[in-house]
């Protein structure tokens, strides 16, 4: 038994049980946008967290918006379209846009919760830890933007968790986000 999420009202309570904060600008509320930032941060080379940032816009998109990426790119569903041009036939890919505000934010949701709440996304082993910090301290001279202890979490396989069901109650209703 799968419970969905129907409806925005749902999608915020799952956002503001998973933490995540709408930070959408007056400019941006009055263009149709909304901006949504996750507590979970991205690090890349630089070693300095950058926050995990996702907009809808009025347009019909669904974008990840976050500082880290070289630019903000779609993450709507995509279909293959034949075209034909001057006796050359062709495939291209179009977004699918989601027209409706709140099926924006049911995808959006849906989105965030199978690639970043599903799965151990940001796991590292010792190695890769002892190294940034070397790397930080070297060029910061402190500890770790997050400390220096470090929690040691079992590693989990994808097969481990592929017969997971994450479940929360809202309301007395129980959903799994599987």
């Amino acid at each position: 038994m799968s419970t969905e999420i129907r409806s925005a009202r749902e999608a915020m309570t799952i956002f503001k049980i998973l933490g995540i904060k709408e930070i959408t600008t007056e400019r941006q509320r009055k263009n149709g946008t909304q901006v949504f930032e996750l507590p979970i941060h991205q690090m890349w080379q630089t070693l300095s967290p950058k926050p995990l940032r996702f907009a809808t816009y009025k347009s019909g998109y669904v974008r990840n918006i976050s500082e880290g990426n070289a630019s903000c790119y779609q993450i709507n569903k995509t279909k293959k379209v034949s075209t034909r041009t001057s006796g050359y036939a062709y495939d291209t890919i179009e977004r699918i846009l989601i027209h409706s505000w709140e099926d924006r934010l049911i995808y959006l949701a849906k989105f965030i919760i199978k690639n970043y709440y599903q799965k151990p996304t940001y796991l590292m082993n010792d190695y890769v830890v002892k190294c940034l910090r070397e790397a930080y301290h070297k060029y910061n001279k402190t500890g770790l933007p997050w400390g220096d202890s470090v929690v040691h979490e079992p590693y989990i396989s994808k097969a481990t968790l592929d017969g997971c069901d994450i479940q929360v109650i809202i309301n007395g209703h129980r959903y799994n986000l599987s």
